[in-house]
């Protein structure tokens, strides 16, 4: 496993952990995007994220890159 996938795992896993610590899900108000490639958690990765996160992350799949690459830093 790469480093880069290694990370996203583990952030992964960490988000699901506070998700399932009570967390309320769906904080945002921008749905979900369709049209795009998904890859297997980002469904859940955008539950969790606050609607400024959601833009960055539209920002990212409209250059083809993955939802998951707009949780890394600049």
């Amino acid at each position: 496993m790469t480093k880069g996938a290694l990370i996203l795992t583990a952030a992964l896993a960490a988000m699901m952990l506070v998700s399932a610590c009570g967390g309320t899900g769906a904080r945002g108000e921008i749905p979900f995007p369709a049209g795009y490639a998904v890859m297997p958690g980002d469904r859940e990765l955008w539950d969790s994220m606050s609607d400024a996160e959601r833009r960055r992350a539209l920002a990212f799949l409209s250059t083809g890159a993955t939802l998951q690459s707009s949780t890394q830093p600049d």
